[in-house]
């Protein structure tokens, strides 16, 4: 074929021992490559460990000055080097924190908001950015902590509505009210199922029949949670607010827990709206009247049946868990106090098995959904300590690697102590696909807040 196109053909059958077959030299490449990633990969871990070792050792570093043998000291003179010697310690160890008041100035109100927030944080990181030299977009920090301007009650001028409570299609509250059982009952148990969902069969039945004014708050309220979750069901929201709002000023003034569990309800609403006005009215209401029945105390004390005694538990512990939250999202103080809290934590056990006549035991090694909540009852218990000891209202505080050291494991034991189900597996550095119907990821999202603020 070369004589035909008029090229010369030259072959040889020796074979160089210099030279190396192309695809052996291909995979040579690759395997080096693939080294120097994983060498990058250990200098940056590397790198971590000496920040930690480096904060360890300020931490523990107990004997940095040198002392004399105790047998050449008399008692006073030890106890003296002693004390003196711990306070040195505390001085290395802690730091000064100084809070920049921060009173947000708006065209119709100004409100204080916290260090917690994160506010001031992201000021920092742009002031910062600018000190370096770097090119910094300009980005208004008001689009990360806006609230929306939303009036609670309408216009004067607006035509007067109709009190008569109307029910959704029935395919469409069906919906609202999975999403509401599968997504927010299991973290925030402030319903008990079996009892709510007959108030529900009888509402769709007979919408205009039904009086119990609590029972259309917290109907509407659940629609308006569950609508507010999914972008599709967002226009039907403003129909429930209206319906659940009447509803509730109907009963606002009843001491009963019933209208606790609307104030609760109501506060999910306000923060998934980010109506922070009426998140805190709500809040307080909300934490004066769980007072006044005495949730705060031991329920051992009551006289009363296992499914009352069960929920009022819940109850309290989902109203501590908004206000921990809230208090962050907000960089405000935390209303309940550690001291006053005396309840305990309510039994694992799912709502089907609880009654008025006691408990039904559930099946061996079988996960309940209210294991769900309890871990989260237990995290904002950590949280509260995060708010109180490295957010206190002081404007000028003093804080030590210590203290942050010690909230931190405590935070890394809470993670570990997780059930397995509650646990978000990654695998290659990616969530782990099997987490369906698992609450893991949702737990992820308040001990990322933890450890941001820790």
């Amino acid at each position: 074929q070369c004589a035909n196109v008029g090229f010369e053909c030259r072959t040889s059958d020796k074979l160089s021992r210099r030279a190396f077959p192309r695809g052996y030299t291909e995979s040579l490449e690759e395997r080096v490559r693939s080294l120097e990633q994983e060498v990058r990969e250990l200098k940056d871990l590397l790198d971590e460990k000496d920040e930690k070792i480096d904060i360890l050792s300020k931490i523990r570093s107990n004997s940095s000055s040198p002392r004399r043998p105790s047998s050449e000291l008399s008692p006073a003179t030890s106890q003296e080097e002693k004390s003196t010697s711990s306070n040195e310690d505390l001085q290395e160890d802690s730091f000064n924190v100084q809070q920049s008041p921060s009173l947000l100035d708006r065209p119709s109100d100004s409100h204080f908001m916290g260090a917690s927030s994160g506010r001031a944080f992201v000021d920092t990181f742009k002031t910062k950015v600018k000190e370096s030299g770097k090119h910094c977009p300009e980005f208004g920090t008001e689009t990360f902590f806006a609230c929306s301007k939303i009036h609670s009650t309408p216009p004067k001028d607006s035509p007067m509505r109709s009190n008569t409570p109307k029910a959704p299609p029935r395919l469409l509250s069906d919906q609202l009210i999975n999403v509401f059982f599968q997504e927010w009952a299991p973290l925030f148990p402030i319903l008990h199922r079996p009892t709510f969902l007959d108030v529900y069969t009888q509402y769709v039945a007979d919408s205009e029949g039904c009086k119990n004014q609590h029972s259309i708050a917290q109907l509407n309220l659940v629609f308006c949670i569950s609508a507010q979750s999914m972008d599709a069901n967002k226009p039907h929201a403003e129909s429930f607010e209206r319906q659940w709002r009447d509803a509730f000023e109907a009963v606002l003034s009843e001491d009963t827990l019933a209208t606790l569990q609307c104030l609760v309800l109501a506060q999910l609403t306000c923060i998934l709206k980010a109506d922070y006005t009426n998140l805190l009215h709500y809040k307080g209401m909300a934490i004066n009247l769980s007072q006044r029945l005495g949730l705060h105390q031991s329920q051992k004390r009551c006289s009363l049946d296992s499914l009352a005694s069960e929920t009022r538990k819940k109850v309290f512990w989902t109203l501590y868990t908004v206000d921990c939250f809230s208090a962050a999202l907000l960089g405000l103080p935390k209303i309940l106090k550690e001291e006053d809290i005396h309840t305990e934590y309510p039994v694992d056990i799912d709502d089907e098995n609880i009654s008025e006549r006691g408990f039904q035991p559930t099946l061996p090694g079988e996960s309940t959904r209210l294991a769900s909540a309890l871990a989260l009852f237990r995290g904002s218990r950590i949280l509260a300590k995060v708010l109180d000891e490295l957010y206190p209202a002081s404007h000028s505080y003093d804080l030590s690697l210590q203290k942050i050291g010690s909230l931190n494991e405590e935070l890394n034991a809470w993670l570990i102590s997780l059930p397995s189900h509650l646990r978000l597996q990654f695998a290659q550095d990616k969530p782990s696909t099997k987490i369906i119907g698992s609450r893991s990821p949702f737990l992820v999202w308040p001990s990322s807040i933890m450890g941001k603020l820790d």
